[in-house]
C-alpha cells in the first residue's frame, strides 16, 4: 500500500431527524483570524450536531489530534465529512458567533447553532458487527501497520483510503481492499478475523511535516458493486444511502509524519 492510519472508531444507532442545538468553540491563540477560528468552530459546531444526534460515540483523543496537524481547519473539515457518512445537515438557523477573551485573555470564536439531521441506512442487527485493531497510532514513510478485524459473523468487507490534501492525484477515495495493488490477499469474505499489513509512505511533493489520511471500512451482508475510486465524498455516502443490503462503518483517522 502507501499511506497509513490511527484508530477512530464510529458507531451509530438509529435515531429520527430533529432539529438539535450545538455549539463549537476553538481558541486560536493568535495563530488564525477571528474569520478562520470562527470557520473551525463552526465545523466543531456541526460535527457535535452529527455525533449528538446519531448517538456516535468518537474516541476523544482523535478529535483533539485535529489540533496537533498543520492546517486545523482542514482537519475538522475532513473529519466533519467523514461523519456525514452516517447523516445529513439538511437545515441550520439560529446561528451566533461569539469571538472574545477568556479570563487569562486567550482569544476564541465560540459558534452556537441549530441543525437538522437526517441519518442515513443504519444498521439496526446488534449481531452484526465487527472491530478493528493496529499496532501503532502514528507512522514515517516505511514503517508497517497491521491491521486486525475481527466480525462477528461472515460478511463482505471493503476498505477506502481517503487522502484530502487537496488536487486531483490525491483528493480521491480509493478501494484499497480488495486490492491486488495494494495487498496479494483479496478475498473480500471475511469469515472471524482478517490480518492484512501495509507500508506507510509520505508523499514526497506534500510541502508539510504532518498530514491527516483516513480509512473507511465498510462491511456489508452481500457484495456491494463498488467502483475502484470515488473522486468526491458525496459518490460515497451517495452509494451507502441507497443500498437496502445490510451495512457496518467504521471510519479511521491517522497522521503520518515526515
Amino acid at each position: 500500500m502507501k499511506k497509513l492510519i490511527v484508530l477512530l472508531l464510529i458507531l451509530s444507532f438509529p435515531v429520527k431527524a430533529e432539529w438539535v442545538k450545538v455549539t463549537g468553540k476553538h481558541i486560536h491563540l493568535g495563530k488564525y483570524s477571528p474569520i478562520e477560528s470562527c470557520k473551525i468552530a463552526t465545523e466543531k459546531a456541526k460535527k457535535n450536531a452529527i455525533t449528538e444526534t446519531l448517538g456516535i460515540k468518537v474516541s476523544s483523543d482523535v478529535i483533539s489530534r485535529c489540533s496537533e496537524v498543520d492546517g486545523e481547519f482542514d482537519c475538522e473539515r475532513n473529519q466533519l465529512s467523514l461523519f456525514e457518512l452516517n447523516g445529513n445537515i439538511i437545515g441550520e438557523r439560529n446561528k451566533n458567533e461569539n469571538d472574545g477573551k477568556n479570563d487569562d485573555g486567550i482569544r476564541f470564536c465560540e459558534v452556537t447553532l441549530e441543525a437538522n439531521v437526517v441519518p442515513l441506512k443504519k444498521n439496526n442487527d446488534p449481531s452484526f458487527f465487527f472491530d478493528v485493531k493496529f499496532n501503532q497510532e502514528i507512522f514515517r514513510t516505511g514503517e508497517k501497520l497491521e491491521i486486525e478485524i475481527n466480525t462477528s459473523k461472515r460478511m463482505y468487507m471493503a476498505i477506502f483510503q481517503w487522502l484530502p490534501y487537496g488536487g486531483k492525484k490525491y483528493n480521491v477515495i480509493t478501494k484499497i481492499f480488495p486490492n491486488k495493488n495494494f495487498n496479494k490477499n483479496t478475498n473480500d469474505l471475511i469469515d472471524k478475523k482478517l490480518e492484512l499489513t501495509y507500508e506507510a509512505y509520505f508523499p514526497e511533493d506534500i510541502k508539510k511535516d504532518k498530514i491527516d489520511e483516513y480509512f473507511i471500512f465498510i462491511a456489508s451482508e452481500k457484495p456491494i458493486p463498488w467502483l475502484a475510486k470515488y473522486s468526491q465524498m458525496e459518490r460515497l455516502k451517495s452509494q451507502l444511502s441507497k443500498t437496502n443490503i445490510l451495512i457496518e462503518k467504521h471510519i479511521s483517522g491517522y497522521i503520518l509524519i515526515k
